[in-house]
């Protein structure tokens, strides 16, 4: 009985230490496959961001260049007829393509194509640009808006340069030329340079159409591509302002993990691509290397015998569940957070949240004083809007809404709160009556600029009145809370007396507690 009872227990040990070894071996594969994935969806952060960073200064840098093509433009138009005007014309624009570091020339151009003016040293007459892309489609559409051509090589200098140009009106209305602005591609280059996407990675600079602008690494066929019929153009930029996709190349056959966006204020985009071979290449020497300690101590563990497998297996097996429950338990912490302050419909902090931070911020205020303001705003009209367009409308006006005035109280600092039904509250820390009546304004011209159809509205579209109320003090100066949201909300009563659709400010008025005597 002993004899068996042993050779039992013998055989159960074994049986149980290779079973053991299989959860060994399955949790050390789990954990590959996870901390694979986990490698990969940082990839596509990392490519996000730094799109998101690409899109950001190509905006800014496009922004700079039209704010001098749109002086070129003024002085082309007023300037340029005596010698004396155009030598102050050449030095403007030397001057301009000197203080720009993106620009490499400006250009002016009469109605039949021939250079009238630029920043080079010697204005050339023997080229014609009446042929260029930017040229015709000035000549041809009266826009008052900048155009970006596709990439071309300078006649003057034979370089790579993108264009981007405005169109030159005669007193009459009619086409008189082109101001031209030619941006170094060097200057994108250096920029994009700073960003590590690996050997096999790119960056693709390009227009709507499908027209490559830039790309790095710089092929021989890169300038002036077309990428309209690739899978990644028409299956994902064409159709999103921004994405991340896996994609195999058509013409390398690299898979690779792709991030786009949409520049903001123009007909352009980015792309960051990174190999996937390359982004798991430490994944996967790790992987190997981890593949043959697992195999050397799945042989100690057989050795040693089923106790110590055992051990082993349930320690391993007790960290990675307290590790799982306490990232399940954080989440969970983290998520019931941010709902228990956020508004559900529209992300806004909510109401509870936001008398909280006004307290605080009044504290704040009465220990050290400073300025502090607040705004009350209310969407117009906007039970007539609900009567008319339905709820469901109701509530995509008042996401659209909130969505503008974080626009436009842009500072970390500043709190846009849902106060309550149509009604939204912004509190601005360190900001006086100057201040907050501009953040105001801005508020109603970011709503009107939404332009959500509103026919029972003065102007047509759905707009917002605002009560703007300020308090500025030194430290020791106290107050309740309550009593701003007042000041403020008499202002906005007044607003919407005064026509609505607009911000009015009222004084904080001061009122000391009232002493009562008793006999």
């Amino acid at each position: 009985m002993d004899v068996c009872a042993i050779k039992v227990a013998s055989k159960a040990a074994k049986r149980f230490v290779i079973v053991v070894c299989l959860i060994i071996v399955g949790l050390e594969g789990w954990s590959s496959w996870h901390e694979r994935r986990t490698v990969v969806e940082e990839s596509f952060r990392s490519t996000a961001n730094m799109v998101v960073a690409l899109s950001q200064h190509a905006d800014q840098a496009l922004d700079e260049v039209d704010i001098v093509l749109k002086a070129v433009q003024e002085q082309a138009t007023s300037s340029g007829k005596t010698a004396g005007e155009r030598t102050r014309l050449h030095n403007f624009l030397v001057r301009n393509v000197s203080d720009v570091p993106q620009l490499a020339g400006l250009f002016i151009y009469d109605e039949k194509g021939a250079w009238i003016a630029s920043s080079q040293q010697v204005l050339e007459t023997r080229f014609n640009n009446s042929d260029r892309d930017y040229f015709m489609h000035h000549r041809e559409q009266r826009l008052n808006t900048a155009f970006i051509g596709k990439p071309v090589r300078s006649k003057s200098t034979g370089h790579w340069v993108l264009t981007m140009s405005r169109r030159i009106d005669k007193p009459d209305g009619s086409f008189g030329g082109v101001v031209l602005a030619t941006l170094d591609i060097n200057f994108f280059e250096r920029f994009y340079h700073q960003f590590d996407i690996g050997q096999k990675g790119a960056i693709l600079f390009g227009s709507n159409d499908g027209t490559v602008l830039y790309r790095r690494p710089l092929l021989a066929d890169s300038m002036g591509k077309v990428l309209i019929d690739s899978p990644l153009f028409q299956q994902h930029i064409r159709l999103a302002d921004a994405g991340a996709v896996e994609i195999r190349s058509t013409q390398d056959g690299v898979l690779r993990v792709n991030s786009f966006k949409h520049l903001t204020h123009y007909p352009l985009f980015v792309i960051v691509a990174m190999s996937k071979e390359e982004v798991l290449q430490s994944w996967t020497r790790h992987a190997i290397e981890k593949a043959v300690g697992i195999g050397f101590l799945l042989l100690a563990v057989c050795y040693g015998g089923s106790k110590m497998v055992t051990q082993v297996a349930l320690r391993e097996r007790a960290q990675a569940e307290a590790v799982t429950a306490r990232q399940h338990l954080e989440k969970m912490f983290q998520l019931l957070q941010v709902q228990s302050r956020r508004d559900g419909l529209t992300g806004a902090i909510n109401r509870r949240y936001f008398d909280e931070l006004l307290a605080l911020e009044v504290a704040r205020f009465s220990r050290s004083g400073g300025t502090v303001s607040l705004l009350m705003i209310d969407v117009d009209h906007f039970k007539k809007y609900n009567d008319r367009y339905g709820h469901v409308a109701g509530d995509l006006c008042l996401q659209k809404v909130a969505a503008a005035i974080s626009e436009a109280a842009r500072r970390e600092v500043d709190v846009v709160a849902r106060y309550g039904g149509e009604e939204f509250a912004v509190l601005l820390p360190a900001c006086g009556r100057a201040g907050a009546t501009v953040v105001a304004e801005r508020i109603c011209a970011a709503v009107s600029a939404l332009a959500i159809v509103h026919t029972a509205s003065e102007d047509g579209v759905v707009g917002v009145s605002v009560g703007i109320s300020s308090i500025e003090s030194d430290k020791g100066f106290t107050f309740q809370p309550r009593e701003i949201v007042e000041a403020a909300d008499k202002a906005l009563y007044v607003a919407k007396e005064e026509g609505r659709g607009r911000a009015v400010y009222r004084e904080f008025t001061y009122r000391p507690p009232m002493l009562v005597w008793s006999a």
